[in-house]
């Protein structure tokens, strides 16, 4: 029964076919004329790869890399270098133009990894000049971003190597003033060499030490342990104090220097075709809708004759 009327309506369309083809041909003039109506788009690539970049929680540096691309930061940036409120013809009077910004960016502009852990820009534009000069401007604005947060964080840990040198100096000058205050009270200068020449003095002498060398004899007796000690830990503040200093430097030199975060494999490209629309698509689309409308109404008007 249902093959029976599948035939019957392909019959009865059949009788019907200039007006079918009338509607198809109207449409696809529609669709044109729609086409050429919508502002076309052009499209500029770039893929860049993540460099430089410390490793953070469990996240690949391509991941990060992808966050910084999305960041607020980097967007504000990108809109107030190219004016994008002005040039998406946003008012910024209105209440919701951040809302519609984000609508229009999130439209115009992804970022996406691929399958080699590198990150795709596709920045789309209805100049091409202007799509290549956004996605060139992503890039920048990335790398300004990253490198800005980095050298806070190296202010802070100038700041902390620079307190710790100064205890550390104090901790050492501290120590030194321990030595000095033993050695000046008994008089000792070398306590080896003291030892060796007061050994020689009562060997050769055969009496008792004078005064003052019985006062050192006392010191280094009582203190040649402690003297030690002392030297010990001033070595280790000492080696301390030089891996600090070394640390500084190098946190100096990687504040003073600017180094980028993005390799860029493929550089923003200037699109010389349009991505956007498609017009022989939507000349198809027109016609099989209206051809489909049109179809559908002759089938209910016979249907109710």
């Amino acid at each position: 029964m249902e093959n029976i009327n599948t035939l019957a309506i392909l019959n009865k369309l059949l009788q019907h076919w200039k007006k079918l083809v009338v509607v198809a041909v109207v449409a696809a003039l529609v669709g044109t004329a729609v086409s050429f109506l919508i502002t076309p788009l052009y499209k500029s690539i770039s893929v860049v790869y993540p460099v430089n970049l410390m490793p953070n929680s469990e996240e690949s540096n391509t991941e990060q890399l992808l966050q910084w691309f999305n960041s607020e930061n980097v967007k504000q940036s990108v809109a107030k270098q190219f004016n994008l409120y002005k040039h998406y013809k946003i008012d910024t009077l209105d209440p919701k133009h951040n809302t519609w910004f984000n609508l229009k960016y999130k439209e115009l502009i992804s970022f996406s990894p691929t399958l080699y852990e590198s990150i795709e820009i596709t920045v789309k534009d209805k100049e091409p000049e202007m799509a290549q000069k956004i996605n060139q401007g992503l890039i920048e604005a990335t790398n300004t971003q990253i490198m800005s947060v980095r050298k806070e964080r190296l202010k802070e840990y100038i700041k902390n190597a620079e307190a710790e040198l100064q205890i550390t100096t104090r901790q050492i000058d501290s120590l030194k003033n321990m030595i000095t205050s033993i050695k000046k009270e008994f008089n000792i200068i070398d306590p080896l060499y003291h030892a060796k020449y007061i050994a020689k003095e009562v060997t050769s002498k055969g009496t008792g030490l004078s005064e003052s060398n019985s006062k050192t004899a006392e010191g280094i007796k009582n203190y040649q342990a402690e003297l030690n000690r002392l030297d010990e830990v001033i070595k280790g503040q000492l080696d301390y104090y030089v891996t600090l200093r070394t640390d500084l430097q190098k946190y100096h030199l990687d504040h003073s220097n600017s180094i980028s975060y993005t390799n860029v494999v493929s550089t923003p490209s200037l699109p010389d075709t349009k991505c956007y629309p498609i017009r022989s698509l939507i000349v198809v689309l027109f016609v099989l809708s209206s051809v489909l409308i049109a179809s559908l109404i002759l089938i209910l008007q016979n249907t109710k004759k």
